[in-house]
C-alpha cells in the first residue's frame, strides 16, 4: 500500500509566481517583467533563453487534462513555456511543482523523506498576464492533474522543443495527492 503525500493547494497568485521565480523554477512571462529601455526612435530585443539544440526547434502544442493522479510528473532537460490560456469553467487542474532537484526528490523518495516543504501543488488560474504565462525550467519535477467534476476538462498551451522527452518520476512507495 502506498502512502498518501497528501499537499494543500496553493491559489496560483502573482505573489506565489513570483516567489517560484526568485527560486529559479520558473520565469514569469507577464507585464513589466523583462522591459528593455529603448532610446527615443529605438527597439530593442533580449532574448530571454536558447533551447538546447538537443531537443530540436520548438513546437506549440496543446494539452487537455483528464487525470485524477500526478502519474505524468516527471521532468524535461529543457525549459518548457505553460501559458494557461483557458476556460475557468472547467474542472480544477493542479500543477505539483517540486522545490527539489530531480536528484534530491529521487534521494528523499526513496529514504521516505519528503514532507510538505518540499513540494507546491498550485490551483491553477487561467488568463491571469500576472500568474498564468511562464518558463518552467529545465529539470523541475512537475505535473498537471485534475480534481474530478461534472465540468468539462481543462486545456491550455505549451511550447517546447520538438525531440522534448519526460523523465517520469518513480514515487516509490508515494502516492503525491491533492489534500482537498
Amino acid at each position: 500500500m502506498k502512502k498518501r503525500f497528501a499537499i494543500k493547494p496553493t491559489e496560483m497568485t502573482e505573489v506565489i509566481m513570483e516567489d517560484l521565480e526568485k527560486k529559479g523554477l520558473i520565469i514569469r512571462l507577464c507585464p513589466h517583467n523583462h522591459d528593455l529601455k529603448p532610446e527615443i526612435n529605438e527597439a530593442l530585443d533580449e532574448t530571454i533563453y536558447v533551447g538546447k539544440e538537443s531537443t530540436g526547434p520548438h513546437k506549440l502544442i496543446t494539452v487537455t487534462i483528464n487525470r485524477t493522479s500526478f502519474s505524468k510528473f516527471g521532468t524535461h532537460q529543457d525549459n518548457e513555456e505553460f501559458l494557461l490560456i483557458g476556460d475557468q469553467n472547467t474542472k480544477p487542474m493542479y500543477l505539483a511543482i517540486a522545490y527539489l532537484d530531480d536528484e534530491s526528490l529521487n534521494k528523499k523518495i526513496k529514504e521516505e523523506t519528503l514532507n510538505d516543504c518540499d513540494i507546491i501543488i498550485l490551483k491553477c488560474r487561467y488568463n491571469d498576464p500576472y500568474a498564468s504565462f511562464f518558463v518552467m525550467k529545465a529539470g523541475v519535477p512537475h505535473g498537471e492533474a485534475i480534481i474530478d467534476k461534472d465540468l468539462p476538462v481543462p486545456s491550455f498551451y505549451v511550447t517546447e522543443g520538438r525531440d522534448t522527452m519526460t523523465k517520469i518520476t518513480d514515487w516509490g512507495n508515494y502516492q503525491l495527492v491533492i489534500d482537498d
